[in-house]
C-alpha cells in the first residue's frame, strides 16, 4: 500500500497519484494561495516577512519543545529556503481585522520522506484562543483540494501535552513513538478529511 503523503512542487506538477497499487502522472498543477479561518489569514511567506517571524524563533516558551532558541541568522536562512523550496508550503498567520503576526505554519517533507508534515508556532499571547486549531483545519484543507494528499502527519514532542490534545481534537490519530532530538517524538496522522471538513 502507497503512503500518499506524498511531495508535490508548488511551483510545477504534481507527479503522483494513485489508482489501486499503480502510481501515475496527473500533470495537475499545484500553486499557493492565501488561506482564509474565521478569525486568521493565512498568505504565502515571502522574503519580506522573514524579520517579523524571529521572535518565534527566540522565544523560550515557543522553542521549548523545539529544540531550542535558535540564532537569528540560522531562524533566516532556515525560512529563507522554505520560502524557495518547491516543496514547502509555507504561511505567516495573522489576525483578519488587526493584521497582526501571531504566528507561522508550514507544509512541508517529513523525517519519512514518503510524507508531507504539517507545523506551526504560535506567539505565546496568541496561545489557548483556538487559533492554532484554526490554523491547522485550514492546512488540512489545502492538502486535501490543493496537494490531493491522502494522508498528512504532524509530529510533536511528546511532553508537549498542549500540542498533543490539539491534534488529537482535530482528529489526527497517533501512530508510532520514536526517539528523535533526544527526545521521545509523537508521530500523529491524519487521513480522514469529512468530519474535519464538513464543520461537524
Amino acid at each position: 500500500m502507497i503512503n500518499m503523503g506524498r511531495k508535490s512542487d508548488r511551483r510545477g506538477y504534481r507527479s503522483l497519484s494513485q489508482a489501486g497499487d499503480d502510481i501515475t502522472i496527473t500533470g495537475e498543477q499545484v500553486q499557493m494561495k492565501t488561506l482564509l479561518t474565521q478569525r486568521c489569514t493565512l498568505s504565502p511567506l515571502e522574503d519580506a516577512d522573514l524579520g517579523e517571524l524571529i521572535p518565534l524563533f527566540t522565544n523560550i516558551e515557543v522553542r521549548k519543545y523545539l529544540g531550542g532558541v535558535r540564532p537569528i541568522e540560522e531562524a533566516l536562512a532556515g525560512l529563507r529556503h522554505s520560502v524557495h523550496s518547491p516543496n514547502d508550503y509555507p504561511f505567516t498567520v495573522r489576525l483578519i481585522n488587526e493584521n497582526t503576526l501571531i504566528g507561522y505554519a508550514v507544509i512541508a517533507s517529513h523525517h519519512s520522506p514518503e510524507d508531507m508534515e504539517v507545523s506551526y508556532m504560535f506567539l505565546p499571547e496568541f496561545w489557548g484562543y483556538g487559533y492554532a486549531l484554526e490554523t491547522i483545519k485550514a492546512l488540512i484543507g489545502f492538502c486535501k483540494n490543493e496537494l490531493k494528499l491522502n494522508r498528512v502527519v504532524a509530529e510533536t514532542q511528546t511532553a508537549n501535552t498542549r500540542s498533543c490534545s490539539l491534534l488529537e481534537k482535530l482528529g489526527f490519530r497517533l501512530e508510532d513513538s520514536i526517539v528523535r532530538f533526544d527526545a521521545e517524538q509523537s508521530i500523529y496522522v491524519f487521513g480522514d478529511y469529512t468530519e474535519l471538513l464538513s464543520g461537524r
